[in-house]
């Protein structure tokens, strides 16, 4: 439960406490004059016969409708979880590694093939996240804005094919620029981007380019490791596996230490990819689904009104001083015994 404004519940001790302050002025003011009147303050004869207790309820009723109806104006809410809080939905990049070795062969039938697969499926059961599209080799490309159409990206996914890019290389921190970039330009918050990569890196130090851009565009990295740790080599397109300068076969291996780093430098996580997406899924429970309710719990359309509560709750208080009427009830006087006339004889 929230209010939609809390600062009326700070005046309640304030006002509570001055009303209880005006009512021992006003007693001690009442006992001055009573004294001035009689004469003297031990004079039972001019105390007031009002009922005590009627009096203290009296007080209580009003302290307690004092403090429902300053519960009532400051609006609570209670939160409803239904389809509307669920449409919220939460804004983020996905940077797709697009480069040669994810074609190695380590996850059947391909990091590449495991990796396109997946995400149809991820977006496919994705209901309103708005989500955006980067691919990246060497160079980083915005492919797709965020947008809510899911099905747009996956027909886009499925025309990609590392063998045509010409872009050689895998550049991790080109793919952090593009996306901080995006959500600068557009003053798009939360900012988060989902890396998907074996986490090669052939131009720098990604880390400390997370470290730089994560100040500079308060951007979150999730990362999401393919392949295995033991890896396999890079397939060409015309046959056999792909070379370095000395002739040597190229072996890509997932480095989960780069990726971990790299998200713990940005504040993110780390989730290795699986052979059937389960990363992902992880992604969602972890990450996607706290960030959807907090994101609906900022929304007051998605609380329900509470104040008729309270409301009533003063209503029965005021009734309740109505009906005990403190100022007419009465508490009968103790009769005070005459002195014997051969006494007041001697007094006359």
């Amino acid at each position: 439960m929230r209010f939609a404004h809390p600062w009326l519940l700070y005046l309640i001790p304030f006002l509570v406490a001055g009303w209880w302050g005006l009512l021992w002025l006003a007693g001690r003011r009442q006992e001055r004059r009573k004294a001035v009147f009689a004469g003297g303050r031990n004079r039972t004869w001019a105390t007031s016969n009002s009922s005590r207790p009627a009096q203290r309820w009296s007080q209580v009723l009003t302290f307690a409708t004092i403090t429902f109806v300053l519960l009532a104006l400051a609006r609570p809410l209670w939160f409803q979880k239904n389809d509307r809080s669920e449409l919220q939905g939460v804004p983020y990049l996905i940077a797709l590694d697009a480069s040669r070795s994810m074609l190695a062969p380590d996850i059947r039938p391909s990091r590449w093939s495991v990796v396109t697969n997946s995400l149809d499926r991820f977006l496919a059961a994705t209901r309103s996240d708005r989500i955006g599209l980067i691919t990246f080799s060497g160079v980083a490309y915005l492919n797709a804005p965020l947008t809510f159409d899911t099905l747009a990206l996956r027909m886009m996914m499925r025309y990609f094919d590392p063998n045509t890019l010409e872009d050689p290389g895998s550049s991790l921190t080109s793919a952090l620029d593009r996306g901080g970039r995006y959500f600068q330009t557009n003053g798009i918050s939360p900012r988060l981007l989902v890396l998907i990569s074996d986490g090669e890196d052939l131009t720098g130090n990604p880390i400390e380019s997370a470290r730089r851009l994560a100040r500079q565009y308060q951007l979150k990295v999730i990362t999401l490791g393919v392949g295995t740790a033991g890896g396999a080599k890079v397939p060409v397109t015309r046959g056999g596996s792909a070379r370095n300068s000395f002739g040597q076969e190229v072996i890509s291996r997932l480095n989960e230490s780069n990726l971990q780093r790299l998200a713990a430098a940005t504040g993110g996580r780390y989730y290795r990819f699986g052979e059937q997406g389960e990363g992902l899924e992880q992604f969602r429970r972890e990450v996607l689904e706290p960030m959807t309710e907090a994101a609906a719990r900022e929304d007051l359309k998605n609380y329900e009104e509470l104040f008729p509560w309270p409301l009533a709750l003063a209503l029965i208080c005021l009734l309740g001083q109505i009906a005990v009427a403190a100022e007419r009830r009465m508490t009968p006087r103790r009769w005070v015994p005459m002195a014997p006339r051969s006494e007041l004889s001697t007094l006359g």
